[in-house]
């Protein structure tokens, strides 16, 4: 049976999973959908899957720990191409792809939560810290990579309507007693604009991307906390 919920308590936990302009709604759980006994799935998240624990309350934490970006597992849909544009169609992560995607995950989550927001950014565990765990699951690029082996030399530019998007996994637990009381997968695109795709461009979208995701966090720890 569902638990009885404090409304603010499962409010404030639910905005997590809602985006930053949304409407504060009441969270609908599934009653047959639980999972590690006390995770119930978010009929009315506005993300691609989320299970939260309807009892934690997000103002019980004031810092945030995060662990470095998880690339372990990372799936690459290979973007379409023809003999005019690419060479191969093959892109995979390089180590120096790794050590960028964790710097910007970690640089665009420190500023969103302990410059935007009001949230020490902490390296280890203790009382009242929240740690974020994430990992990239799938990237889709847009286009071939921005090199010599993957796009033919004699065409200067490519041009795509963004990046590409990602899909992403959040685990939010207490950092003490490494308790999960939210898993959250979602998916995000990079700008809709058509433009130049480059390393650079292709960088700042992933920027973009983290901070949506970022931003979300941040926002509902403000509500959380009634600022």
């Amino acid at each position: 049976m569902r638990p009885t919920l404090a409304p603010l308590t499962a409010l404030a936990l639910a905005l997590v999973l809602q985006a930053c302009n949304s409407t504060p709604q009441e969270p609908e759980f599934s009653d047959s959908d639980v999972i590690m006994d006390r995770l119930y799935l978010v009929t009315n998240a506005r993300v691609g899957m989320a299970y939260v624990d309807p009892e934690v309350d997000l103002a019980d934490f004031s810092s945030v720990m995060l662990d470095p970006l998880d690339l372990s597992n990372v799936e690459v849909i290979q973007p379409s191409a023809s003999a005019s544009t690419a060479r191969r169609t093959g892109w995979e992560l390089t180590d120096r792809d790794r050590e960028s995607l964790q710097t910007a995950f970690r640089d665009v989550f420190e500023r969103e939560l302990a410059e935007t927001g009001d949230y020490g950014v902490v390296s280890e565990a203790g009382p009242n810290v929240l740690r974020l765990s994430a990992a990239i699951t799938q990237i889709a690029p847009n286009a071939t990579r921005d090199d010599g082996r993957s796009r033919n030399m004699g065409r200067s530019r490519v041009y795509t309507e963004g990046a590409g998007s990602m899909t992403m996994a959040f685990t939010l637990a207490d950092s003490q007693t490494g308790e999960v009381f939210a898993i959250v997968k979602d998916s995000r695109s990079g700008s809709p604009v058509w433009g130049v795709n480059n390393s650079v461009s292709n960088m700042g979208d992933v920027r973009f991307m983290f901070n949506r995701w970022a931003r979300m966090l941040r926002a509902r720890l403000d509500i959380a906390h009634g600022y």
